[in-house]
């Protein structure tokens, strides 16, 4: 199955937050399955961006230390998840979907048809307001390890 990770997925886990244990285990259940899994590269730009603001925060790692941290943290999400782009195209519909309230939602959700996933993984199914047609269904974590 191919699989579209939302970014609070990914950063649920590599950051030990909350949901790490639901997070952990859809990890192990996409390994076991051979699912392939999608990010937007937006989302790595983004994770980059927090990943680093977290350890600047909650660690005493400070300048090449901290930056070899993010490193290992962000080389360990790339070797997890593939990383999908878009185009023109595929943006403009994200953009111009006015199902969606929040632009970056239509625009992963795009890159989710674009790229031929089944399911968006996000812990903001709500977010996300699709209809049963959709070729691709969003659901939650929980929901998709039930």
């Amino acid at each position: 199955m191919r699989v579209f990770l939302d970014t609070n997925v990914i950063l649920e886990y590599f950051t030990v937050r909350e949901e790490y244990v639901t997070v952990q285990r859809l990890f192990d259940r996409f390994h076991q399955e051979g699912d392939v899994l999608f990010m937007s590269v937006g989302s790595f730009y983004t994770m980059v961006f927090l990943i680093d603001k977290m350890l600047r925060k909650e660690t005493n790692l400070r300048g090449e230390s901290r930056v070899k941290a993010l490193r290992d943290i962000m080389e360990r999400i790339l070797r997890t998840v593939s990383v999908a782009e878009h185009d023109s195209d595929s943006l403009l519909h994200g953009l111009l979907d006015r199902r969606f309230k929040d632009i970056e939602d239509g625009c992963q959700f795009e890159l989710a048809k674009k790229v031929c996933c089944e399911m968006l993984v996000t812990f903001n199914v709500g977010d996300y307001p699709i209809g049963a047609d959709d070729e691709v269904k969003v659901i939650s974590p929980k929901d998709f390890l039930t």
